[in-house]
Parts: C-alpha cells; structure tokens; sequence
C-alpha cells in the first residue's frame, strides 16, 4: 500500500469516527470521565513516582555505581533496571535516550528493546491483585513477565558487541536536588500524558465498537484488551474463571495493547529502532510468559 492510498484510508477512518463521536456525544463525554478517573487510580498513581525516581538515580549516578562495582556493560542493565522499576513504555524512553548519546549503538538498542516492556510492579501487585482477587497469582504473573524478559536479555547478550560501554556523567554546578527534581517531574509528566491521551484514544474506539457489536463476555474483555491494557484489565471483573482471567492478564501485559504498541511507536519515530523488533520481542514474551506461569502454577 503506498503512502497516498494509506492517508486516504486514515482520512476516512477518522472521519467515520468523528461522525461516531459526535452521534454518541453523551456517551464519549461519559466514557472520557470513566477513563480519566480510572487512570488516575491505577495508572497515573503507580507510574508517576517512579518515573520521578528513575530520572532521580540517573542525575545521582546510579549507573556509574552499578558500572563500579558490578563490572558488567553498564547501558544495557541500565536500561533494562530502569524499565523494571519504571514500568512502560520506559524501555523504549530509556533506550531512546542512550541511543541519542552515543552510549549505545543501533544494534545495541534493537535488541534492548525486545526484552525491556516490564509493567508496573505497583500495577501488578495492586490493582491486578485486587481484580483477581488473589494475591499469590498476581505475584505469579509478575514473575512470569520478569523472568520472560530476562531470557531474552539474556539470550540478546549473545548478539552484542563484545566491547563495555562505560556511562559517564557531566554534572551542572547549578543542578541541586530542587532543580533535578523539577526536571524529573516534568518529563514524568510528559511520558504519563502520551500515556493518557493515546490510551484514551483507543479506549473511545472500543467502546464504539462495543455499542455497535454484540459480544460476548470473553470477545468484549480481548476486544478492550487488544485496543488498551488498562480497559482490558479492568474489564476482566467480567469473567469469574480466575484460571482465564489470569492468563488473559498474562497476555494483555506482557503483549501490550494496541495503545501502548503506538505509545512506543511515538517514542522511536525519529530514531533507528525499529518498531518490529519490539513486536518480535512481545511475541516471544508472551509465549515465553504464559509457559513459565503454567509452570509455576504447578
């Protein structure tokens, strides 16, 4: 399909979901409330501080520590600690960044990307251990994503140059605790509001296609799922088999929804990483995930 024909269809998709929006008025208005508030709750809640925390450590040195006394390519477990304790899409962020100092290279950061998509572990512990209402299987489910992502870094490694990249840092005379502080709010901020807008983006798409389809419990959960993990989540109170309801949230996490898949996207645009190498990464995390969680269920 070339770039004319693909406008043309883009152009015509949100021209019908205008025409959607606007017949469904009241609907969209109370579908944005329901949205914003429930990413306040659970998303913005969890993912805000450590963000703001993350960007801290970096101003503070914590890869020059980690390179010291750890001896080990220090980008790389960089990135991917960071995206541990951050949560999506912070591996893509991170990445990014690195990339654009020269820290890492284009292959470096094509393989990176493949094992760095961790959820929040407040989000897992708390807001998924709430809606399966079993504590032990959300810690499963955590572990399972964890040690997913951590076979495939391994495997990464492999592929790797084999020269260390040491990460150094140029501080500001000026850069006391009060200025980083601001400047890690406001690039919290920044990466939380691509969060929100493009996950509300996609969330009005499957409440639109949920009015105008008659689904069933389970089409409707992977409907919100495939279009955005928060929804899908969330809409998993539906189903009261916990043994679905878990794997399902395996799948919605550990893949990302189709909002986080742009959020990514977004990121990278402008940069030599490719977007299929993070796909490729979802799918055998996924995979990977769901047999290791079996496993452990045992």
């Amino acid at each position: 399909m070339n770039k004319t024909s693909k406008r043309i269809l883009i152009l015509i998709f949100l021209s019908v979901l205008l025409i959607l929006y606007l017949i469904n008025a009241s609907l969209i208005i109370k579908s944005i409330l329901e949205y914003t508030d429930l990413f306040f709750r659970k998303l913005f809640a969890s993912n805000f501080i450590f963000f703001t925390i993350a960007d801290l450590l970096i101003e503070y040195g914590l890869i020059e520590t980690i390179s010291t006394y750890l001896n080990i390519n220090t980008a790389s477990f960089y990135i991917f600690l960071m995206s541990l304790i951050s949560g999506f899409p912070s591996g893509s962020k991170y990445t990014k960044e690195l990339l654009e100092k020269n820290l890492i290279s284009e292959k470096e950061a094509n393989l990176i990307i493949m094992s760095t998509h961790f959820p929040n572990p407040l989000f897992v512990l708390g807001t998924v251990s709430l809606i399966l209402k079993n504590n032990s299987i959300s810690i499963k489910i955590y572990l399972a994503i964890i040690i997913s992502n951590l076979l495939i870094y391994l495997y990464t490694l492999f592929f790797k140059r084999k020269e260390k990249r040491k990460i150094t840092f140029t501080y500001k005379e000026n850069d006391n605790f009060s200025n980083c502080l601001s400047k890690a709010i406001m690039k919290s901020l920044k990466v939380i509001v691509l969060i929100y807008g493009t996950s509300l983006f996609f969330y009005l798409i499957a409440e639109i296609i949920s009015k105008y389809m008659l689904l069933n419990t389970y089409s409707y959960i992977l409907l919100n799922g495939f279009f955005d993990l928060t929804k899908g989540i969330s809409s998993l109170t539906l189903s009261s088999n916990t043994t679905i309801k878990a794997l399902l949230a395996i799948i919605f996490i550990s893949f990302g929804g189709l909002s986080i898949h742009m959020q990514v996207k977004s990121i990278i645009a402008d940069t030599k990483i490719k977007y299929k190498n993070f796909l490729i990464g979802r799918i055998i995390g996924t995979i990977l995930a769901l047999g290791i969680f079996l496993l452990l269920s045992h």
